[in-house]
């Protein structure tokens, strides 16, 4: 009763928040480059302009079988599009109905068919199958930078870090974007998603330059050729210091903001690139692209910690600005009360809104557990979320769920 009870309220929540009726004539109309049975007159996987996704990293299902009955019970919770992780790095945990996936635990690589890329197995196909059966849409959600597989493979490809401990350098975490090589295989891969009949793209967080990032060859090589002059730390960072183990930087440079709206301007040129290419050959397909909420509440910090501009994407071809507004994250990144974390989630909506001019483009993602105990967020909790970002405005909606999280603890909006 008291799970039915959290549904009746956030039922009510949702649907006073759901998208006013001319909303709903915006849906996906241009037939796909590889048509399914599915779609076509009376198709079942047309959604509203509006997104309800639930973002999946990890389904609880074992079996496909499994998996129909999970997808049929996001369905029913009012959900529009699951968006499915369809790469693997080294700690992420596989896909449970993946072929040999127990024995496959360390493997790395992608979940659909590559012929340039290792594959773990092809989910993909067979979830857009279950999800189409089912009036759902499938989102892939892939990776850029972060690709474990090519560390080892090439390593000439990999981008370097400035250590601000040992003030040397050493490997980042990504990929140089600076090297066309590596822009090429990126969009190559891309490419064969965009083959494969997912509705959409959700593009991997990663595509960012930290701020300790961007010493790559191919980025130093770059730098020289458009400044004249050697790309070095030194002329970066003033004050580093330590605390509480970490290492900080105190102010930076005037040439440290060049450089950082620079490394931004270079994600851009390739990000409009990459959606260009995609909609050359899958015109329908929607692309959402991960945003960190500093990137929308303080722009300064968006460009300083990840090279990220909102004003700078606004002139590319994307769909959806999937802000990352995970209000436990938010808590302990900025030391927060649960209800300052609240109304920072309404000032997010509100200023992400103001930015972009379109709610339905605006797809604002809740956490349903906590990173670090795994544990389900209580429903309590999760619908103050919602409020939250009611108060803000009227948007799209994700709940973001790892294996453990029931979506109908998230809403039900029908």
């Amino acid at each position: 009763m008291k799970i039915l009870k959290y549904q009746l309220i956030i039922a009510l929540l949702l649907l006073s928040c759901s998208a006013p009726m001319h909303q709903t004539i915006d849906t996906v109309h241009a037939p796909s480059p590889h048509p399914s049975p599915l779609r076509g007159e009376g198709d079942l996987t047309k959604v509203d302009k509006k997104l309800f996704a639930a973002q999946v990293l990890l389904f609880k299902s074992a079996t496909y079988e499994e998996l129909k009955e999970e997808m049929a019970e996001m369905k029913r919770s009012g959900v529009n599009v699951v968006i499915v992780r369809v790469f693997q790095n080294k700690g992420d945990r596989i896909h449970l109905f993946a072929k040999n996936g127990v024995s496959n635990k360390q493997q790395t690589g992608v979940y659909f068919k590559s012929s340039i890329a290792p594959v773990v197995d092809d989910v993909l196909t067979k979830i857009i199958e279950i999800g189409h059966s089912q009036g759902i849409q499938v989102y892939a959600w892939m990776t850029t930078r972060k690709m474990d597989w090519k560390w080892s493979d090439t390593p000439k490809w990999r981008d370097s870090a400035y250590d601000l401990k040992a003030k040397t350098f050493t490997h980042s975490s990504g990929l140089d974007l600076f090297n066309q090589e590596v822009q090429d295989y990126i969009i190559a891969l891309y490419m064969e998603i965009a083959a494969s009949g997912a509705d959409g793209i959700l593009i991997q967080d990663d595509l960012v330059y930290r701020h300790i990032e961007g010493f790559g060859e191919a980025a130093r090589r770059s730098y020289y050729n458009t400044f004249g002059f050697a790309l070095r730390p030194e002329n970066l960072y003033q004050g580093i210091y330590e605390g509480k183990g970490k290492y900080y930087v105190k102010n930076y440079t005037p040439l440290f903001w060049k450089w950082a709206e620079w490394k931004n301007q270079n994600i851009t040129l390739f990000l409009d690139n990459l959606v260009r290419e995609i909609k050359k050959i899958a015109p329908q397909m929607k692309i959402a692209v991960n945003l960190y909420y500093e990137t929308i509440i303080n722009p300064k910090n968006g460009i300083a910690w990840f090279a990220q501009d909102l004003t700078s994407l606004k002139d590319i071809n994307i769909d959806y600005y999937a802000v990352m507004a995970y209000h436990r994250q938010i808590m302990k990144e900025k030391n927060l009360s649960l209800d300052a974390a609240f109304e920072m989630i309404s000032d997010i909506t509100r200023k992400g809104l103001a930015a972009i001019g379109k709610g339905d483009k605006l797809l604002m993602k809740v956490q349903t557990i906590d990173w670090d105990t795994r544990e389900a967020v209580p429903a309590d909790e999760l619908i103050k979320v919602f409020e939250a970002i009611k108060r803000g405005g009227d948007v799209s909606l994700a709940y973001v769920q790892n294996g453990n999280s029931a979506p109908k603890i998230f809403l039900d909006k029908m």
